[in-house]
């Protein structure tokens, strides 16, 4: 009897492995589709964190000194380290944001642009909806904004009124 049953033993088909490879692939494809979709989401959770966190900062100088600051003023170290205290270059840097991106970057950091890209942070600051970019101490609106993944949805924020 042992030897009959090693007789019909043959083993899985080249059907059957192609079956099974094909299982296993669509399994793949669905856990990676999944895990990207996933850190994705957590990304642009952190963007509109940030982008908070700014509004904050941004609100709290306005309460001290009854104007918005330039987005020169929002670019430069030297203003920021005087006149926002504990801000941070991290604070305006988009998750997916790297050294080499050529519309917020400057000497290697990250800036503020005017409207947002991917993996840049938007602020535009105006005066009666006029763009007051460099005119210090004239900007009364503001308009912070992130590109989100995925759908290329702008997240946006104002001033609080």
């Amino acid at each position: 009897m042992l030897n009959r049953l090693r007789k019909d033993d043959k083993g899985l088909g080249i059907i059957e492995l192609l079956i099974i490879v094909l299982f296993i692939g669509v399994l793949v494809g669905i856990v990676g589709y999944t895990y990207s979709g996933i850190k994705s989401s957590s990304r642009n959770n952190k963007r509109e964190a940030q982008l908070r966190i700014l509004q904050e900062y941004v609100e709290n100088f306005y309460s001290h000194n009854m104007y918005y600051p330039t987005l020169a003023d929002m670019n430069n170290p030297n203003w920021l380290a005087a006149n926002i205290k504990g801000f941070t270059s991290s604070m305006i840097q988009d998750p997916s944001w790297t050294a080499t991106n050529k519309f917020c970057s400057v000497n290697h950091k990250p800036v503020l642009i005017a409207h947002s890209e991917h993996g840049c942070f938007g602020y535009a600051p105006t005066n009666n909806g006029v763009s007051c970019a460099t005119l210090a101490k004239s900007c009364n609106h503001y308009t912070l904004t992130a590109t989100l993944e995925q759908s290329n949805t702008v997240y946006t924020l104002r001033q609080l009124d």
